[in-house]
């Protein structure tokens, strides 16, 4: 089968479940602006979707990825974008689309339009362009991208390699609230394998969450707001995460600070995209965590408590006397007993902890660097910046430009 083959089988299939259009578009009626004012650009919601795509598409390709991207307007309407290339080049465009992310996204268009003065006939014009679209689950959402994204290329991605546009607004809502026992088949065994290997501090911990999310998109339940439910979401998989690594060695109290840490990060945000980000950086810290106390299994009990502690309070400064009236040793000793069962000075290990966290934040978060360099008290950014190139080899800058997961 070729291309258009494999494209128009895959167009029967989804439609066998939802009203779902698979349009496909030559790559310069998309990126070139100038192309919507051709006598050939299509007309009605074909224009409407031409000029959502456009922006984001540009500015996704900018960057150089091929995989799917998830696009969202301020509408609540979701795409999804797959690329077709030929070695270099780009040879067409697939969207998926429009979809409602959930049952509130209708009424947020009518509320959208409801601040403008539009025309009774020009009310129904664009009501009639809403009406025919699908509410369709997120985790459907996502296998469709992974299969779109098949088809046209022949390589198999998971969920994890996915793309957000940043105003991303309404990804996670559900529209089925009755539930049947048989919906969930399987999500309890996906559970456990991925609190199992967050409790083993296995690095491959990603490929068991994407099993879960093909799955289930989360808990089952309506607030009428999908950034509202898609935080929810986000705090009960923190709790799972924090209970998981307590199990897996990290002290109670270092994973509760961590868990209200990150709560107040998720209630923080503003879209789905960035609850997403922080789901994936609050996962891997807490991996990272759980290694780091498997790693010091054979580290005396007072020195893994000021680890502990220093973990606690890595946002704050911390000095030597400190932290040596907290092991109730006196500073000489506590310094000469901590490099000799930690390999490295105090400063030192302070400073890599406070490095760790920042190459988090740089990749997980939009905050900027001097808002990292005051968060962790580093004093001033330029002192930051030196400290996180000896350390990595990178600038804070080139870090996130390298491993931003937004």
């Amino acid at each position: 089968m070729n291309n258009q083959e494999k494209l128009d089988f895959f167009r029967q299939l989804i439609q066998c479940n939802y009203n779902f259009p698979l349009r496909s578009y030559e790559p310069e009626l998309i990126l070139t602006p100038s192309g919507l004012m051709q006598d050939s650009a299509p007309k009605d919601d074909e224009a409407l979707v031409l000029l959502s795509l456009g922006e984001p598409i540009r500015k996704h390709l900018e960057n150089n990825i091929r995989e799917p991207l998830f696009i969202d307007d301020h509408l609540g309407l979701i795409w999804i974008v797959a690329f077709e290339y030929h070695e270099s080049s780009l040879r067409g465009i697939h969207a998926l689309g429009p979809a409602y992310s959930g049952r509130n996204s209708y009424q947020n268009i009518k509320k959208e339009l409801d601040r403008h003065n539009l025309s009774v006939s020009n009310r129904i014009k664009v009501f009639k362009l809403f009406d025919h679209i699908p509410i369709i689950p997120t985790n459907q959402l996502f296998q469709y991208a992974v299969m779109l994204h098949y088809c046209i290329t022949g390589n198999r991605i998971t969920t994890n390699d996915l793309h957000f546009t940043e105003k991303a607004s309404q990804k996670s809502s559900s529209s089925e609230i009755n539930l049947i026992s048989e919906e969930h088949r399987g999500v309890w065994m996906a559970e456990q394998e991925f609190m199992n290997m967050l409790r083993e501090g296995n690095p491959n911990y990603l490929s068991a969450i994407a099993h879960s999310y093909s799955l289930s998109d989360g808990p089952r339940f309506d607030v009428g707001d999908s950034l509202r439910r898609a935080k929810s979401t986000s705090i009960v998989l923190l709790t799972l995460c924090s209970r998981a690594a307590i199990e897996g060695g990290v002290n109670p109290s270092v994973a509760y600070t961590l868990n209200d840490y990150y709560m107040q990060m998720i209630e923080d945000c503003k879209n789905i995209a960035e609850t997403s980000t922080t789901c994936h950086t609050l996962m891997e810290d807490y991996v990272q965590r759980v290694r780091q106390e498997k790693d010091k299994k054979f580290i005396s009990g007072e020195i893994r408590s000021i680890c502990e502690y220093i973990a606690i309070h890595i946002r704050e400064k911390l000095s030597i006397p400190r932290l040596a009236r907290q092991a109730g040793y006196t500073e000489y000793y506590f310094s000469h007993k901590f490099k000799n069962e930690m390999g490295c000075s105090v400063a030192d290990y302070i400073k890599r902890e406070k490095i760790g966290q920042a190459k988090l934040l740089l990749a997980g978060t939009k905050m900027s660097i001097q808002e990292i360099s005051d968060e962790l008290s580093f004093g001033s950014r330029s002192y930051f910046s030196s400290s996180f190139q000896k350390e990595t080899g990178l600038s804070p800058s080139e870090y996130r430009e390298q491993n931003i997961k937004l």
